[in-house]
């Protein structure tokens, strides 16, 4: 048996140092943006900021509790 030549074909997508305003859209307005979302979504955030927040602080004020426990 002898060996068939193969033709690969292929296809490489690459991005022109020229043309590179692909992205542009993306961070167009930003600040605007990131206010809306945070003013319409507040009430969520929060309500998952507080418990972390709150777990966060409870632990460290434990752990400074416990350094200084042998001082009084």
């Amino acid at each position: 048996m002898g060996k068939v030549p193969v033709r690969l074909r292929e296809v490489a997508y690459s991005l022109s140092p020229n043309h590179q305003y692909i992205m542009r859209g993306l961070f167009k307005d930003w600040g605007y943006k990131l206010n809306k979302k945070f003013h319409e979504n507040w009430v969520s955030a929060l309500t998952l900021i507080t418990p972390v927040a709150g777990t966060y602080w409870f632990a460290e004020n434990y752990r400074e509790k416990e350094k200084l426990h042998h001082r009084y």
